[in-house]
């Protein structure tokens, strides 16, 4: 039954399986946009208290800024995490499956909501096809039940389109699209940190690079003396220099810097 149609956004609820279908029909134009349907789905999630909720992403390719990502993780998701009427599935997820669109960058935007710094406290899971979505919510599948398929992945190079934009195809087996899209986006996070502060990196000496390294392995300046061969008063100028090059105040800052040593 549909119980919401908005600008952009289709909520239906399947009463049988206490489950909300959330489909994207449209894609927001902006934050404020994408905010408000929000708002809509999650009065019904409350009023309704679904045990299950499925996300098609299929036509989302909206990219929310880091102040909506927030935002949504305190206003929408954690009320709902907290009210406590979704269920958790036999592997041990919260049934909340989110299903890919073709935009995997704005896919990957939406699983930042629930990674990293903004712990709402859901652990959903990501799917190919809505069927997989639907077999899982059904626990027709257990993820335990994978782990002896196929683990080969194949990545082919299809040339450049007439936009000038190289185009590759992945192939995986569906039951890994949850670790490889993870991977994916630990790349580009990787990537993205790399070309941002590739200057700074640069800045240092040999042997500041080599003082980071000793660091970012979480050892001691009198560790690092002793590896190194020098003096602990070095080895503090050269800490002190580094914070100042790379503008950091902690080693807990320093800790990205290990995707230059790969």
């Amino acid at each position: 039954m549909e119980v919401y149609n908005g600008p952009h956004l289709c909520i239906k609820h399947e009463e049988a399986n206490s489950r909300l279908i959330c489909t994207w029909k449209s894609c927001p134009l902006n934050d404020l946009a994408y905010r408000k349907e929000l708002i809509a789905h999650l009065h019904i999630a409350e009023n309704i208290k679904p045990s299950q909720i499925m996300w098609l992403l299929k036509n989302i390719t909206f990219k929310p800024s880091d102040v909506t990502k927030k935002w949504v993780d305190e206003n929408i998701s954690k009320p709902i995490f907290k009210a406590g009427f979704i269920a958790k599935n036999q592997d041990g997820f919260d049934q909340v499956a989110f299903v890919v669109g073709q935009d995997v960058l704005a896919y990957l935007e939406t699983m930042a909501i629930f990674k990293g710094n903004l712990p709402s406290g859901f652990n959903p899971k990501y799917f190919v096809t809505e069927t997989e979505a639907r077999n899982w919510l059904h626990e027709k599948v257990n993820a335990k039940d994978t782990k002896g398929q196929n683990q080969n992945l194949a990545i082919t190079f299809k040339g450049i389109d007439d936009n000038g934009e190289v185009v590759f195809e992945l192939r995986e087996q569906a039951s890994n699209f949850n670790g490889t899209i993870n991977l994916f986006k630990t790349i580009l996070e990787q990537n993205l940190f790399v070309r941002n502060n590739v200057e700074k990196y640069s800045s240092l000496t040999p042997r500041e690079k080599e003082t980071l390294k000793f660091i970012i392995k979480g050892y001691t300046n009198k560790q690092i003396s002793e590896e190194m061969h020098v003096s602990y008063h070095t080895v503090r100028t050269h800490r002190n220099r580094i914070w100042k090059k790379l503008n950091v105040t902690q080693i807990a800052e320093c800790l990205s810097y290990q995707y230059f040593y790969v």
